[in-house]
């Protein structure tokens, strides 16, 4: 990772961290404000990034954070915002919890814009082994940009076309590799290998994944660009043809 990259990486964490408009997490941000008191509560954020919402959780509430991720690059740039900011109730890990299974338990784990990239077999094992390290009660809250969304490719302002995933592969490809960009990461270092490694999940999809292992859904919401007009905030747009609208699903998981 070169300093023009980690400089890079900490004013795009820090941003999200300190920042409630940020416009990827405001609508993330506003929902859990209105579900949840993290008050006294323990916090897995699971594929924590660069930590911009671990050092949020922890800053916004009086609770335990615990950040995992397996991107080296990314907690280097989380403790480096931790110290700066002098956040003392948050701890960020380099961990793949299939190699290393978690002994603790928490109150709540989140995945914010994790799950599409984690192929879906191995997600079925992962929200398996989330929902055993619950506390009774427990709950996990998912969050990502569905396939049909405008957005979903992760490649939208580098190619300027939205819903781009519907193009063939190899005209997308050459469209990628023409507008590529260097990542902040050493498991995605480029466009390229952040679009190659999503799993074009739906909520079909993880439903699927979600079965057999202990949680189930007690709520969804879908945001859609039509949640912008006032009178039509609180409706869920998931059908067709609304859901090519939907930018974002919130999947709220308790464990049995």
């Amino acid at each position: 990772m070169t300093k023009e990259q980690f400089e890079e990486g900490l004013a795009y964490a820090e941003e999200n961290f300190l920042n409630d408009q940020a416009a990827h997490l405001k609508v993330d941000k506003a929902l859990i404000r209105q579900k949840f008191d993290l008050t006294n509560k323990r916090i897995l954020d699971f594929g924590c990034g660069m930590g911009g919402m671990s050092l949020w959780y922890a800053t916004n509430w009086l609770c335990e954070v615990h950040g995992l991720d397996i991107d080296n690059h990314h907690i280097k740039i989380a403790n480096q915002i931790k110290a700066k900011h002098l956040v003392d109730n948050v701890i960020f890990e380099v961990r793949n919890i299939l190699e290393k299974p978690l002994a603790e338990k928490y109150d709540y784990v989140f995945l914010n814009d994790v799950a599409e990239h984690i192929p879906l077999n191995i997600l079925k094992e992962i929200l398996a082994q989330l929902g055993n390290s619950l506390t009774k009660g427990g709950q996990i809250f998912v969050t990502y940009p569905p396939w049909k969304s405008p957005y979903a490719s992760h490649v939208t302002h580098a190619v300027g076309i939205p819903w781009c995933q519907y193009l063939p592969d190899g005209i997308l490809l050459k469209m990628i590799e023409k507008n590529n960009m260097v990542l902040v990461g050493d498991e995605e270092s480029d466009l390229i290998e952040a679009y190659k490694g999503l799993n074009h999940l739906t909520h079909e999809k993880l439903i699927k994944a979600v079965n057999g292992s202990g949680l189930s859904p007690v709520y969804r919401k879908s945001h859609c660009l039509l949640n912008k007009v006032k009178p039509l905030k609180e409706i869920n747009f998931n059908f067709f043809p609304l859901g090519f609208l939907v930018t974002k699903e919130f999947l709220l998981l308790q464990k049995n």
